[in-house]
């Protein structure tokens, strides 16, 4: 790709979709990523960053489109890089997310081909986020921008709606939005994070607010930080909590972990499936309490909860227990599991593992070191809690081979 100079125009052919979100093409043998094209497509596009192995490329108009491309619902497709797959038909975005999560699991993971359940769509593609979080723009005033950050990562990108959003928190930042008095107050970059539930309706807040809501789940009332983790897409957590239960209901282990535990769900979900000793480990103190709140709530006095780091809770919650008898299960953040994790796991060797993940690329390299330790995947799907964004949730089931 030598004779092509940064600002350079070339034409593409479209060879994949990759994650997180990408077109694939091939340059001179190189190979180009590109956002917004489709498998099949040839495009025009300018070539923005070379690396040594690869180079980006900016979509400047499509030759001849996919016959899965459709029109954004979003007005502002192409300048806020959120929905990745806005411009394709959400049945072949299930597809595809499926399988780059095979891919992923067959490249980093080296697991060619584990037990697959049927991935499960969302309901709907536009409307389903219970939480959004936008920020303030660098020019402050009655007129300050309120919305995404661009490609660059430094660009504010005003946002009127989210077609993401539940229309609740669409009604509320439209009427904050006309409060000239919110809109000058606000400082540059200031996040404003909106959350909806159905019990609480929609609310805005600033990071220092403490706020406590109550989401509706398949569990029944969960009480949540406003701050604090939980799932956006209710409708597919809740069928995430009944297959992560009926999988702990067919494990029966005495006992369970559960790390990264947020506000206590998932062990909610293995306390009402009978488990007689659960363990939840958060690090967010906020979470923990409610946590404890929850387990009152729902009168399951086996549940126990503690604020730990992931390495500490995971000492103290294993150490005690048969191993043969725990299934630990765990949801952690994008970055996917410590080493010092990995390393603890294979030390306490739990006999069954459930990976709650948000990241396919953390979840597929994991596998990778959990399977050096002696795991095999029992099962693994792919559950699409972000339609239309090139995020998907994975739940895979280990087991310790003897």
């Amino acid at each position: 790709m030598n004779n092509i100079s940064t600002n350079g125009v070339v034409r593409l052919e479209i060879a994949d979709l990759v994650y997180p979100g990408r077109g694939l093409a091939r340059l001179n043998g190189r190979v180009v990523f590109i956002p917004g094209v489709l498998p099949g497509e040839t495009v025009t596009a300018r070539i923005t960053r070379e690396k040594k192995n690869f180079a980006e490329a900016e979509l400047l108009a499509v030759e001849s489109p996919s016959p899965k491309r459709i029109v954004p619902a979003c007005p502002l497709a192409g300048l806020c890089p959120g929905c990745s797959y806005g411009h394709l038909d959400y049945r072949e975005e299930l597809r595809v997310k499926e399988r780059q999560f095979r891919d992923l699991l067959r490249k980093l993971g080296k697991i060619p081909e584990p037990p697959w359940r049927e991935p499960v769509p969302s309901p709907v593609p536009l409307g389903y986020r219970n939480k959004i979080t936008l920020h303030a723009g660098t020019a402050p005033g009655p007129e300050t921008a309120l919305g995404y950050y661009g490609f660059d990562n430094e660009t504010v990108i005003d946002i009127p709606a989210c077609p993401l959003a539940r229309p609740e928190i669409n009604g509320l930042l439209a009427r904050l939005r006309e409060d000239t008095e919110f809109r000058t107050g606000l400082r540059p970059g200031e996040p404003i994070l909106f959350r909806w539930t159905e019990a609480d309706g929609a609310v805005g807040w600033r990071k220092e607010e403490k706020i406590i809501l109550t989401e509706i789940t398949s569990l029944g009332q969960v009480r949540v930080p406003i701050g604090s983790f939980f799932q956006v897409n209710i409708p597919v957590a809740d069928q995430l909590i009944r297959d992560l239960s009926g999988v702990i209901s067919c494990l029966r282990p005495a006992a369970a972990v559960d790390l990264y535990c947020g506000s206590g769900l998932f062990s909610l979900a293995a306390g009402k499936a009978s488990v007689p000793a659960v363990l939840g480990i958060d690090r967010d103190r906020a979470a923990v309490r409610a946590a404890r709140e929850n387990a009152k709530l729902h009168n399951l006095p086996g549940l126990q909860f503690e604020t730990l780091s992931a390495g500490d809770g995971l000492k103290f919650g294993l150490a005690p227990l048969d191993p043969g008898e725990t299934l630990l299960i765990l949801d952690p953040p994008r970055a996917g599991l410590e080493k010092e994790i990995i390393e603890l796991i294979a030390r306490f060797r739990p006999a069954s593992l459930a990976y709650v993940s948000c990241a396919p690329d953390t979840l597929a390299r994991d596998a990778a070191g959990l399977a050096r330790a002696g795991y095999r995947i029992e099962e693994t799907g792919i559950y699409d809690m972000f339609p239309r964004t090139p995020r998907f949730e994975t739940l895979t089931v280990f087991r310790l081979q003897q």
